[in-house]
């Protein structure tokens, strides 16, 4: 299926949080394995790679009929139909609401870096969030996707 529009964003903030952590865990990770367990230590690592893996990046893709968007390698993933849309806007999300998936008043936040998102409102009455550093194009690629298929 072709992608009308396809956008990574990868959060500076986040990369420090995990640079941070993982200078943390090594460290600590060290001196676990210096007491003779290796064990908790190596798991302390691979949970940090687990959640690098899966909390680096932020895709959103808007392909002809669906909304896809996804957490690093796509484990943390979703895919909504754009018939399921009813309307977007664009939206400057409190500082609090940081990154991640969270539920938030009448829906669901996803995000890799505070700030901008736009926030699409469907038809079943809920909303999405979607945290991106391309708010215009994101909805102008939602919106132009909806009018071509309500043109069909």
């Amino acid at each position: 299926m072709k992608s009308n529009y396809r956008h990574t964003q990868y959060g500076a903030l986040m990369f420090i949080v995990f640079l941070l952590t993982g200078i943390l865990i090594a460290a600590v990770a060290l001196m676990v394995i210096t007491e003779g367990r290796t064990l908790p230590a190596v798991l302390m690592v691979l949970v940090y790679l687990l959640g690098l893996v899966l909390f680096s990046s932020f895709t959103v893709e808007v392909s002809e009929e669906n909304l896809r968007f996804w957490f690093g390698i796509g484990v943390i993933r979703k895919t909504i139909t754009l018939r399921e849309v009813q309307s977007t806007k664009e939206i400057q999300n409190p500082w609090y609401y940081f990154w991640g998936v969270k539920s938030i008043p009448g829906g669901w936040f996803y995000a890799i870096a505070p700030g901008t998102a736009v926030e699409i409102k469907l038809k079943n009455g809920g909303i999405l969030q979607l945290g991106t550093n391309q708010p215009k194009k994101l909805k102008q690629a939602i919106d132009a996707a909806k009018q071509r298929m309500s043109k069909k």
